[in-house]
């Protein structure tokens, strides 16, 4: 979709790659949000512990497991978080999946991190250009006012926070005695900032 991206160095490509890796935890819910968004203040609490807890069940070292009781008081505010401040606010956009498709592609060529060539950073600036363009008539297309175009654009900042988040999760985890790969560790630890 993007040839210019073709020319990046294996580094670059790499390195886009593993930053994009935490954002699209955060980002493939999103498919799913306006649903979310509607319902997730009617499931009960029995429905909503089975989730976060199962999402832990089984993930822990041999002999530190914690208790569904434990892990709720542990875990639960991030999951709090992620539902309110940030699945729900974009649910209630009602993406199209077009317009979820242009946020994925702007936060894969993200150009802010130092772990990419400068080179990359141009080109990742040069791609978000074109799609911005695109969204921008993709929405004026479909009738949209204008401010569709700054909030969606606007989620852009929501994922941001969050990545920060699910990076301070995992810290948590550690400390809970969460196996995590190491490869993923490793992804998660690299300086990107």
């Amino acid at each position: 979709m993007f040839p210019s991206s073709r020319k990046l160095e294996d580094s670059d490509k790499g390195a886009l790659l593993r930053n994009f890796l935490l954002k699209m935890l955060i980002v493939v819910p999103l498919f799913h949000c306006s649903k979310y968004a509607e319902d997730y203040s009617k499931i009960n609490n029995e429905a909503y512990e089975k989730v976060v807890f199962s999402f832990y069940d089984g993930t822990f070292e041999k002999g530190k497991e914690l208790t569904k009781n434990e892990c709720m008081r542990v875990f639960e505010p991030f999951w709090h978080h992620f539902f309110n401040k940030t699945v729900a606010p974009i649910g209630k956009l009602k993406l199209d999946a077009e317009e979820l498709m242009a946020i994925i592609w702007l936060v894969f060529f993200d150009h802010g991190y130092t772990n990419i060539s400068s080179h990359c950073v141009e080109t990742c600036r040069n791609i978000k250009k074109v799609i911005l363009r695109e969204l921008k008539n993709y929405q004026s297309e479909g009738n949209h006012d204008e401010f569709r175009f700054i909030d969606t654009i606007e989620t852009l900042k929501i994922i941001a926070k969050e990545e920060i988040r699910v990076m301070d999760a995992f810290l948590v985890y550690e400390l809970y005695n969460v196996r995590i790969h190491n490869d993923f560790m490793a992804i998660v630890k690299e300086e990107r900032y």
